[in-house]
C-alpha cells in the first residue's frame, strides 16, 4: 500500500527527473569502469563531463543560421 510520501514522490518524480542508464562491458569498457569507480560521485562526474563539453561547443548565432 502506498502512502500519501510515495505517492507526493512518485508524482514530483515524473514531473520534475528523467533517468538515464547505460552498460558497460566488463572488458572492452574497463577503462571507463575503472574510472567511475575511482571518482567520489559518478554523476557529478558525468554531469560535469557534459556541462564542459556543452561549454566548449560555440552556439551558432539565430541570425547567421537564418542567412
Amino acid at each position: 500500500m502506498a502512502t500519501k510520501h510515495t505517492v507526493a514522490q512518485a508524482k514530483y518524480d515524473k514531473e520534475h527527473r528523467r533517468v538515464y542508464g547505460f552498460r558497460l562491458h566488463n572488458e572492452l569498457d574497463k577503462d571507463i569502469i575503472d574510472k567511475l569507480a575511482s571518482v567520489p560521485s559518478m554523476q557529478g562526474y558525468i554531469k560535469d563531463l557534459i556541462r564542459k563539453d556543452i561549454g566548449s561547443k560555440s552556439v551558432p548565432d539565430k541570425e547567421s543560421e537564418v542567412k
